[in-house]
């Protein structure tokens, strides 16, 4: 009888969602028919109602975050600290002589200048090299952008004279690595940029016994200083607010406060579209291994730069010096300085650098509580970088919506609406697609069999099988 009845009126008869039976069971009067449609109809769009809220919720809102108050058990730590040479008037004068003759045309020396510490606009260069300079000196192309570089920056013996931490003295150039940057080569500590086998890693932890750290340094000549994140870079973008302009004869003393961002170890099974963060090894740039926002935004300059110019600017790190611009790459780039060297967000109509890069997942908040600065004899700087205090509160990433919570959402949402579990819908692939093939299967063997036991004689006799 049940191979008379169709898939579908057969399927709707026997599933385990419930009320369906009751629409195609003989003998049911249309009142109870059209019910049962409604009571069915209503349960189905609830279940979609449901689903698709839960659907959203787990997309858009998996992540909360929270303020944490525990700080008796926190290890804060330093953030990193990038020192990067500015200026080299003597090491300047000392490379000209040696490639242009001395006496020599004493632009040169602001061209060697504005190659060294490039940050993105070339006015002496293209003036007197450029395609537009009416004379181009003769010296103009002895040597590539990028030597000048090399030779002029001091390196980290010359840049520092001392290191201390919390009053324990170490060497300056075992803990500063050379992290490359769009203004050249830098020195940095606690960063994870330089962490090689080469720069020793200092701990430079603050708690409860240590107390509230600080740094002292003693710095040649003129150098910008970086407080950052240990994942972040120097920029070109950097906020002002983290960056401190050295002089000798200076003693500067800042005073900090900072708020890290904890994150739940579940935090890095969500996507990275749901918690709209990287973490530091999620990284997809070529320009620095690990993660960063900053990071992210030197692979877009650099992007921008090989796009609107086919070059890149001899300091952008870890490119090929193929790629490096000549003299009319340098023209192309002052030329769109502001759309590649400022910032801005999508929506504003200014002139800028659309980049859409993520925050990362560990940055930390950094605030300036108070500067202290007065003069010294010496002729160096000298640099203290001090917690005003330990943190009392820190941010805590927190998934409050997780695939197993998803599950749970639509399978609540299945079982009280449709009386339904996963193997409810299993069914469906059954009556539609296993059971027809499985009874064709049958169909044919019972028909070999039929065949098999209709054998008959030449006399018209049937012939049994006979049993051994």
């Amino acid at each position: 009888m049940d191979d008379q009845i169709s898939p579908l009126r057969h399927y709707v008869l026997n599933t385990s969602f419930h009320g369906f039976r009751f629409i195609a069971e003989a003998g049911r009067h249309w009142t109870e028919r059209i019910f049962w449609t409604v009571c069915c109809v209503l349960s189905w769009t609830a279940t979609g109602l449901l689903i698709k809220s839960s659907w959203e919720d787990f997309q858009n809102n998996a992540i909360s975050f929270v303020v944490d108050t525990s700080y008796l058990d926190w290890d804060t730590n330093f953030p990193s600290i990038s020192v990067c040479e500015s200026d080299n008037q003597k090491r300047i004068a000392e490379i000209t002589d040696q490639t242009y003759g001395d006496p020599h045309d004493y632009n040169l020396d602001e061209i060697v200048k504005e190659l060294v510490y490039f940050r993105g606009l070339s006015f002496y260069t293209l003036q007197i090299c450029g395609p537009e300079a009416q004379m181009p000196s003769e010296h103009c192309f002895k040597r590539r952008f990028s030597d000048f570089s090399k030779d002029v920056r001091s390196n980290c013996s010359q840049v520092f004279r001392k290191c201390r931490w919390n009053d324990q003295e170490f060497d300056c150039c075992a803990y500063f690595g050379e992290i490359d940057s769009e203004m050249g080569v830098c020195f940095a500590i606690n960063s994870i940029q330089v962490r090689d086998k080469k720069t020793k890693w200092l701990s430079m932890v603050s708690n409860i016994k240590k107390g509230p750290g600080s740094l002292y340094l003693e710095i040649n000549g003129f150098a910008n200083v970086y407080i950052l994140g240990e994942q972040e870079v120097p920029s070109l973008t950097t906020l002002t607010t983290d960056v401190m302009q050295i002089t000798p004869h200076i003693h500067y003393h800042r005073f900090l406060a900072i708020k890290e961002i904890d994150n739940q170890p579940e935090v890095k099974d969500v996507s990275i579209r749901q918690r709209k963060c990287r973490f530091n090894d999620e990284s997809d740039l070529d320009v620095y291994r690990y993660y960063s926002y900053s990071a992210c935004c030197v692979q877009c300059r650099k992007d921008a730069q090989m796009r609107i110019c086919g070059c890149a600017h001899h300091l952008m790190p870890n490119i090929p010096a193929s790629t490096h611009c000549n003299i009319t790459g340098l023209y192309c780039l002052s030329k769109h300085y502001n759309e590649l060297s400022v910032l801005k967000p999508y929506w504003a109509n200014r002139t800028g650098l659309v980049c859409d890069c993520l925050p990362s997942c560990t940055e930390i908040e950094l605030a300036v509580i108070k500067d202290d600065k007065f003069g010294i004899p010496d002729d160096f700087a000298i640099l203290e970088l001090s917690l005003e205090r330990l943190p009392t509160e820190r941010y805590k990433r927190n998934v409050v919506r997780g695939k197993l919570d998803l599950v749970v959402s639509m399978g609540g949402s299945t079982a009280l609406f449709l009386g339904a579990s996963i193997l409810s819908f299993v069914e469906v692939v059954y009556y539609f697609l296993v059971r027809p093939i499985s009874n064709s299967i049958l169909a044919k063997e019972k028909a070999r069999e039929s065949r098999k036991y209709k054998r008959k004689d030449k006399a018209g006799m049937l012939i049994l099988p006979t049993i051994s």
